[in-house]
């Protein structure tokens, strides 16, 4: 008998559903729809294909809210914002998750979704680099002046609760400004993909992120944006204009010269486009 015990438990284990590969979502956090079954392209364009498995591909799956489009600031207030759905990815209970922190946090996810979530790693405004190896090696910081200072304390597990407490410390210290230290820019004779960001950086500064991509015959090139803001708040997929997005959510993205319109802030430059080094 004291052997069934140990094959009932292998079987448990094999047979469990794999971790939902979106922050360990679960049965438990209600209800999603992927972003590419709630948005089709507009009429005569088709989805850019993908790598399976990259940043772009993780990100046209994205899990949405099936049925809200409200956004919520991280204390629960209701904002007001041109949202078209709402990713299900939780936002904390403290002001940090802005809007370059939200793609950063995407990056993360995907890292460590792919297996690779030592491999995460960005800087903070101050130019000092962190990575969550080091973190959970018993690394942190603490700020001195206009700076941080590195710190020496216990190990931590490689769990998805440790790597959500290190991006937070991330969130704290990071912003639009140290986004042009973890990316590259995209050549402006690039075609620009899913997963590459328009960040113009400053105090303020803002950052959108292109969650996917369709082309018309003709070479017109549409995309699926998302944003969070300021104070930290739900991630959303960005509704448009009828001039700036077909659709209310397919904006025209830019050639040479040119520049995106968002309905949240000034016109982003083609050459406010960037790239994660990891992608």
């Amino acid at each position: 008998m004291e052997a069934v015990i140990p094959i009932l438990t292998l079987l448990a284990i094999l047979l469990a559903p794999p971790p939902h590969p979106y922050w360990h979502l679960d049965e438990t956090s209600g209800p999603t729809v992927a972003l590419s079954g709630r948005f089709t392209p507009p009429l005569g364009f088709a989805r850019v294909p993908v790598d399976v498995g990259g940043f772009a591909h993780f990100l046209r799956d994205l899990p949405l809210s099936p049925d809200r489009t409200n956004v919520l600031a991280f204390d629960g207030e209701r904002l007001s914002r041109p949202a078209a759905a709402i990713v299900a990815l939780d936002v904390g209970d403290r002001d940090l998750q802005q809007c370059a922190d939200s793609a950063i946090r995407l990056h993360a996810e995907w890292l460590f979704a792919t297996g690779r979530g030592q491999q995460a790693a960005y800087h903070f405004t101050s130019g000092d680099r962190t990575t969550f190896a080091d973190f959970v090696s018993g690394e942190t910081f603490i700020a001195v002046g206009r700076g941080v200072q590195r710190r020496q304390g216990i190990a931590r597990r490689a769990d998805h609760p440790s790597f959500r407490r290190w991006l937070n410390l991330v969130f704290g210290y990071a912003g639009s400004r140290s986004l042009r230290l973890d990316t590259t820019a995209v050549p402006t004779d690039a075609d620009l993909r899913a997963g590459d960001l328009f960040v113009q950086g400053g105090s303020p500064g803002h950052v959108v992120v292109l969650l996917d991509i369709a082309q018309h015959p003709d070479g017109r090139r549409v995309a699926l944006i998302g944003q969070g803001f300021m104070p930290a708040e739900d991630f959303h997929v960005l509704r448009g204009t009828t001039d700036a997005a077909i659709d209310g959510v397919w904006f025209n993205l830019p050639g040479p010269g040119g520049s995106l319109q968002t309905p949240s802030w000034r016109p982003f430059e083609r050459g406010d486009a960037r790239r994660f080094r990891q992608h």
